[in-house]
């Protein structure tokens, strides 16, 4: 094994798997949908914030 385990990219992928079926089972409600889109997007920006923050040498987990 000479991979090195990223954990980043992995707590990232868990949020967007959460978010993707989150949307998926609200899509029975138009109100429920909106959110989730909102959500989605907002939990896109924070993703590409912890990356940028992750370069710069600062950790910050996707969960707390």
């Amino acid at each position: 094994m000479d991979e090195k385990f990223d954990i980043q990219s992995y707590m990232t992928h868990g949020v967007e798997t959460i978010v993707a079926e989150s949307l998926k089972a609200t899509l029975k409600d138009p109100r429920e949908s909106a959110f989730m889109v909102r959500f989605a997007a907002a939990s896109k920006r924070a993703s590409k914030r912890r990356a940028e923050a992750e370069k710069a040498g600062e950790h910050i987990p996707p969960f707390t």
